[in-house]
């Protein structure tokens, strides 16, 4: 269980049926403490350089300054055994980003819970309800969808606060703490 922000994020990818352009997936990266999605990216196929794009943005979000210039302390990335994360490109990559990997048992999806649980509410939410004709509408729709999503979107588990609104009172408790000690 996370205790802070950037502790623990998690990876996964979803596919999503297009009229046109047939299957295309989505890869998400959220924050298991405050769960904001912090990456994605929308492909026509799911290769390791989709993931790590997924990555990348994250890191690029949430670490402008750089990764290991920042002081910050980088997250563990939890994923399933698929073929991209465990894929010698991906591992070199964290590897380089001082990012430490850890992989869920074999179907074992409740070993990355927090995120599937966000790709079924994305499923709910943006995708099910809507037909889709081809990826590029399926390119725009994650980012409109994402931003209501980490702003907008009130979770039980963070006592009925969104995902930004729990990062920022996080945030406030720390800078007290480490100001007023």
């Amino acid at each position: 269980m996370a205790e802070r922000p950037n502790q623990y994020w998690g990876i996964d990818m979803t596919k999503v049926m297009s009229r046109y352009s047939g299957w295309v997936y989505l890869v998400v990266v959220l924050d298991w403490y405050t769960k904001e999605i912090v990456g994605y990216s929308v492909s026509a196929r799911s290769k390791t350089e989709d993931w790590l794009e997924a990555l990348n943005k994250a890191v690029n979000c949430i670490f402008p300054e750089g990764i290991r210039e920042g002081g910050y302390e980088v997250p563990m990335l939890i994923s399933d055994n698929g073929c991209q994360p465990t894929s010698v490109r991906f591992m070199k990559e964290c590897s380089a980003l001082g990012i430490r990997q850890i992989f869920t048992s074999w179907s074992n999806p409740r070993g990355n819970a927090d995120t599937e649980r966000v790709i079924r509410t994305i499923k709910e939410d943006a995708v099910w309800p809507y037909e889709w004709d081809s990826i590029g509408e399926l390119r725009e729709a994650p980012a409109l969808w994402i931003g209501q999503y980490n702003t907008d979107y009130p979770h039980s588990s963070l006592n009925y606060r969104t995902p930004e609104e729990y990062r920022m009172d996080y945030e406030t408790e720390a800078n007290t703490k480490l100001f007023c000690s």
